[in-house]
């Protein structure tokens, strides 16, 4: 059986025949069929091999194909044992050069040359490089012979005949037979005395002279398909006929002016009519379908399916990035209605760290979510994410202070609204509807959804009540739905982690708690409870507590009470139950201001029969308090001096009393060093002592405290 065999015209052998000779490695092979060096005339199939075009072989690779062949008897061989070649053709040798600009080669337009072409362009070369070799040869074989009076004509017409007698099935060449036509040709090759290899690029390259499309022609038919009622292409060459005869106007809607049919003209004159299939080559073409669907397409499909998109990878580590974003539980309350929620995930794990409920979507399902998370990350002990991923719907509100980078997140990334490719959150709720949701509840899905897997089915009828067509499914209160969402949560979380290579055998929640941000900080719970806390304005006490809820809460320490305005002892007390429904602490606000923190007022028993250690630790919370308490005011007691106040100038009667006694101490009071009460404060002069006296009525009350002693 013979290895090279007829297929479609062209000989061609299986490709296995090249690495089982040793002719070249099966990666070899792949990467020349990848890069087009080698032409596949028919793929590899189930039982059926791939054919290799024995044509499409580079020289040198081709050299070994005959000598193997020839060493297996397929090919007539000479009394020397070696194939019968001719001399022309043992002058084809390989030009890298050649190839290599052939392939690199780019038209006007930016295209490349077609790979056909390229194989077709680089033969000619390698046979004119054969024909420039076998003139030298025989023009000096003659001039050593002095052959027919060493004349050289017919010379080229010799080497012609070995052009024309060259095996086209090893050396597919397109170069004329005509001996004029080909000396015309390899003058152009060679006319500055090296290969010129652009010379054999065809000249119809990327002109304009027989071409109708013109950019006129081309914005036209755009235009008139991208019109409000997306029209067909056969009814956008229709149009663009009617055009062209006249029968309709074209006008310019921005600006108002009519198309001149004369712009639609070759050069002489006749209408530039175009065909059907035309058409639909101009709206298909890729430059031009990319602009037809940012027109036709809605803004939030052009940015799916056609607008280019950043690629990107997760984050290494947890609570680096948190992504929030809302969703309408797949199944329906009793109502029609769904259930509203907002999810907050950790990116790098996954995990959902935070979730709320509710029947409207409002601001406070997004608040509600944000208390979650902080419950979730206070449980663990963990620091607040260091960047928060949201859009504008229904977070707008919190841009300049909730969600202001630095305020109580480093940083926060809004992102554009409609766009779900840009969110983590919209994977995440992806791999939690069909990855568990769909798993263990019923009627998880869409009706419209293109996998027929995931298509839900149900009863289409009529409601007199909406006015329209709905589809009858089976319908949950919402306290269910909420409890089995949960539940999923639980089996989410808990589920092994969907990159397996990077983490094998790790759940989310494993590698949330594993691969922590070394770089988390603390969580200010005093600024972020006035932002997703409950608030409750209430007054201190007894210096001591504030009431809450129900119950008291004792300030942490003297300093609130230094932070409060005078005569001011209102605050606003922000606070967060925590699963239990219980309140551990408040952090007291005066205007916007921070004044403190309290904690609920353990109370202890009066009965020593019933003490307890418990007992004791409240006693000595509180103990510690009014400790502090008495210690400050016993301090502050001890700058405050009891003192008597004397008017600058006595009565007569008064001055002449005997200065002793309770008298004269009260009068004068005690003397220091000598010096009597007033001698450290002297007495204004002249006119301004009476005015004091006036204003004070010194002398009435001089007199009072007379008639009192």
């Amino acid at each position: 059986m013979n290895t090279l065999v007829s297929y479609s015209g062209r000989m061609g052998f299986e490709a296995s025949f090249l690495w089982d000779n040793g002719l070249m490695s099966r990666s070899a092979y792949d990467k020349s069929v990848t890069r087009k060096r080698i032409e596949v005339l028919h793929r590899s199939a189930p039982g059926i091999p791939a054919v290799v075009a024995y044509d499409s072989l580079p020289v040198n690779l081709k050299t070994k194909v005959d000598r193997v062949l020839t060493d297996r008897g397929e090919s007539s061989r000479d009394n020397d044992g070696t194939a019968k070649v001719s001399v022309f053709e043992s002058l084809i040798r390989e030009d890298a050069a050649a190839r290599s600009f052939y392939a690199d080669y780019q038209l006007a337009d930016g295209r490349p040359l077609p790979a056909a072409v390229q194989t077709e362009y680089y033969n000619n070369a390698i046979v004119l490089n054969a024909v420039r070799e076998m003139l030298v040869m025989r023009k000096g074989r003659r001039d050593a012979c002095n052959v027919s009076g060493n004349r050289k004509s017919g010379l080229f017409a010799s080497v012609c005949a070995d052009v024309n007698g060259v095996s086209k099935e090893r050396f597919p060449h397109t170069l004329p037979s005509n001996e004029r036509r080909l000396r015309e040709r390899y003058n152009a090759y060679f006319n500055g005395g090296t290969p010129d290899y652009e010379s054999l690029i065809h000249k119809n390259y990327c002109n304009q002279h027989s071409r109708k499309v013109t950019e006129e022609v081309k914005w036209m038919i755009l235009s008139l398909y991208c019109q409000k009622n997306n029209p067909y292409a056969d009814w956008v060459h229709a149009q663009y006929m009617q055009f062209l005869a006249g029968s309709i106007d074209v006008v310019d809607g921005r600006t108002g002016l009519v198309f001149d049919r004369r712009d639609f003209t070759d050069a002489q004159g006749a209408p530039l009519a175009i065909s059907e299939s035309t058409v639909w080559n101009i709206v298909n073409a890729p430059e031009n379908k990319m602009l037809i669907d940012s027109i036709r397409m809605s803004y939030h499909k052009f940015g799916a399916l056609s607008r280019p998109h950043y690629h990107r990878h997760n984050a290494m580590f947890s609570l680096s990035k948190v992504s929030l974003d809302d969703r309408d539980l797949p199944r329906k309350m009793h109502d029609g209605n769904r259930v509203k929620a907002y999810y907050a995930y950790d990116v790098c794990s996954g995990v959902l760290i935070g979730a709320a409920y509710s029947r409207k979507k409002n601001t406070d399902l997004y608040i509600n979510c944000l208390r979650d998370m902080f419950r979730f990350l206070d449980r663990r002990g963990l620091g607040l994410p260091l960047e928060m991923e949201v859009e504008n719907h229904l977070v707008n509100q919190f841009e300049n202070d909730l969600m202001r980078a630095g305020n109580v997140f480093p940083f926060v990334r809004w992102c554009a609204p409609t766009n779900s490719q840009e969110k983590h959150a919209e994977q995440f709720n992806r791999q939690k509807k069909y990855g568990y949701e769909k798993r263990y509840q019923d009627g998880i899905g869409r009706w419209y959804s293109r996998l027929a897997v995931n298509q839900t089915e149900g009863e289409r009828f009529y409601n007199e009540q909406t006015d329209r067509y709905e589809i009858k499914e089976r319908t949950y209160s919402y306290e269910q739905l909420v409890a089995d969402d949960l539940k999923m949560i639980e089996a989410y979380n808990n589920g092994l982690h969907r990159d397996q290579k990077r983490y094998p055998g790790k759940t989310r929640m494993e590698v949330f708690m594993e691969n922590l941000n070394p770089d988390l900080s603390p969580m200010n719970r005093a600024v972020l409870l006035r932002y997703i806390g409950h608030r409750t304005d209430t007054t201190v006490q007894r210096n001591q507590y504030v009431q809450v809820q129900y119950a008291d809460y004792q300030l942490e320490d003297l300093t609130a009470l230094k932070r409060l305005k005078p005569g001011n002892y209102g605050v606003e007390a922000y606070w967060l139950e925590d699963e239990s429904g219980c309140i551990g602490e408040l952090f007291l606000y005066q205007n916007g201001q921070y004044v403190g923190r309290a904690a609920q007022i353990a109370t202890f028993t009066t009965a020593k029969a019933e003490w307890t250690e418990a007992d004791t630790a409240a006693m000595t919370a509180q103990s510690k308090y009014i400790s502090q308490f008495d210690s400050f005011v016993k301090k502050g007691k001890s700058n405050i001096s009891a003192i008597n106040i004397l008017p600058a100038e006595l009565p007569e009667a008064a001055s002449q009393m005997p200065n002793t006694g309770s008298l004269g101490e009260t009068l004068q009071g005690p003397a220091d060093n000598g010096e009597d009460a007033h001698s450290a404060s002297p007495a204004p002069a002249g006119d301004d002592i009476e005015a004091l006296m006036e204003r004070y009525a010194v002398a009435d009350y001089a007199e009072y405290a007379i008639e009192s002693l």
